[in-house]
């Protein structure tokens, strides 16, 4: 008996996949008829290009469609596709990049648009630096301080030593 937060995911995550796939796939089909249609048929290119968001796709549908059982009860809701911060954004990331690099060839007929893949490394390595920072810090040289910093006094022993008083006795060194 699936509860009511399984339910939400499940109706959540086939939401989110059939969004997904109503976005890609026509794009796929446009870009491959430009590639066919235009000047430069580069079949290689296409299937090396959009190979990355395809394995996305298919990881993502795999491990986040729910599954029910033959009364339409959840059986699996999947996993939760709506996480931030883990390889799901990343994998979210690689596809909404390949899709607009995909209607970049589209319109302009050059796959130039697809260097936009680059920023996914260059954002892992940016997250594994901040990673690093947070987990190791920065090793500067050895701080040396200027100047030792001066005892604080009481009220009550700077008024014994305006008065002279013989009684002012310290206790550190």
């Amino acid at each position: 008996m699936a509860g009511k937060a399984t339910k939400k995911q499940a109706a959540s995550n086939s939401n989110t996949l059939n969004t997904l796939h109503k976005v890609a796939g026509p794009v796929l089909v446009l870009a491959f008829l430009r590639t066919v249609l235009g000047s430069n048929n580069t079949y290689i290119k296409f299937v090396m290009f959009n190979l990355p968001m395809c394995a996305c796709l298919y990881i993502l549908e795999k491990t986040g469609r729910p599954q029910y059982d033959s009364k339409g009860k959840v059986v699996r809701e999947g996993m939760d596709l709506s996480q931030a911060g883990g390889m799901t954004e990343y994998m979210f990331d690689l596809i909404y990049l390949s899709i607009i690099a995909n209607v970049g060839r589209i319109i302009f007929n050059t796959n130039k648009w697809w260097y936009l893949l680059l920023l996914c490394p260059i954002y892992v390595g940016y997250k594994l630096y901040s990673l690093k920072q947070q987990y190791f810090g920065s090793t500067p040289g050895p701080v040396i301080p200027d100047k030792m910093p001066e005892e604080t006094k009481s009220k009550r022993q700077m008024k014994r030593e305006k008065r002279g008083d013989d009684k002012v006795k310290y206790k550190y060194r």
